[in-house]
């Protein structure tokens, strides 16, 4: 049963590092504790117990006593010398036990560590949030035509991992979803790193692609089309030159057949290009 408590103890750590939903719901300082206790338990419930091991030699046999001219010994007499079983040993198993525990919390404070080093939309400050919504709502409004709220859904009740979406908005509504991670890059993207350019450029294009949404545009292919044009303002608004907010959406232009390539209801049309029918004529010398 230890063995299978901690298996779920492990299965559970690696589900949490990977699921933003549980690190909202569930301290990692709660898993850590209950692998504690049973831990401990394990190790006190050792001091009660004796292990003995008895010996399996029969050791020789009468036949062979009387061949070589030993007697049998008489009934109610000491053994021989060597023939009884070892005492107890307590302390290797105790040894065993303790390391065992130790082994275990120390992978477990290794999931803690991660999770308190991992930047999160969550562990910003709270003024950096606050700030950082109040530009998407303006950048989602711009795009939309009218005012647009735009929600960090950090319970995951709209998208996330279950929903398998990164963003959901109202078809000509107000209202628009984004996972927490999209919201962290959104609010970093200024000082994004070589290593976050793509996550931070579809960061841009997951919210510009629901305020369209919220335009009314119910084509998810073209939605994500007007995306990458109206992306390039959206970078810019969130602290990128002109020259990379292009380069980042030029990008996500050029790699949507292939990313969307399991789903080709998000795939752009062959009118999205420059002078095509869906230009929206937002730079006339640039696509996007």
């Amino acid at each position: 049963m230890i063995w299978l408590w901690r298996m779920l103890i492990g299965g559970f750590a690696l589900a949490y590092l990977a699921s933003g939903t549980l690190q909202a719901w569930v301290p990692p300082l709660l898993p850590f504790a209950a692998a504690a206790v049973v831990e401990v338990q394990f190790f006190l419930s050792g001091l009660g117990r004796v292990e003995r091991r008895t010996a399996r030699d029969p050791g020789p046999q009468a036949r062979d006593l009387a061949e070589l001219g030993w007697a049998a010994v008489p009934e109610g007499a000491d053994e021989p010398e060597g023939s009884a079983a070892p005492p107890a040993r307590r302390r290797p198993r105790l040894r065993r036990r303790f390391v065992q525990g130790v082994v275990v919390l120390a992978l477990l404070s290794g999931v803690v560590f991660l999770d308190r080093s991992r930047a999160t939309w969550q562990k910003l400050p709270a003024h950096e949030r606050a700030a950082t919504l109040a530009l998407l709502d303006r950048q989602a409004a711009s795009i939309a035509g009218h005012p647009a709220k735009v929600v960090c859904d950090v319970g995951a009740r709209r998208v996330g991992y279950v929903q398998d979406a990164d963003g959901l908005a109202e078809v000509g509504g107000r209202l628009m979803w984004l996972t927490p991670g999209i919201c962290y890059r959104l609010a970093r993207i200024r000082h994004m790193s070589a290593k976050t350019e793509e996550s931070s450029a579809h960061a841009i294009a997951v919210l510009a692609h629901e305020a369209w949404h919220l335009h009314g545009e119910r084509s998810e292919a073209i939605a994500n089309c007007y995306a990458y044009q109206s992306g390039v303002r959206v970078g810019q608004a969130l602290g990128l030159s002109a020259g990379t907010a292009r380069r980042l959406m030029r990008a996500q232009l050029a790699d949507n057949p292939a990313d969307f390539a399991g789903t080709p209801a998000y795939v752009v049309p062959s009118g999205c290009r420059r002078g095509g029918s869906l230009d929206l004529g937002i730079d006339g010398t640039h696509f996007p």
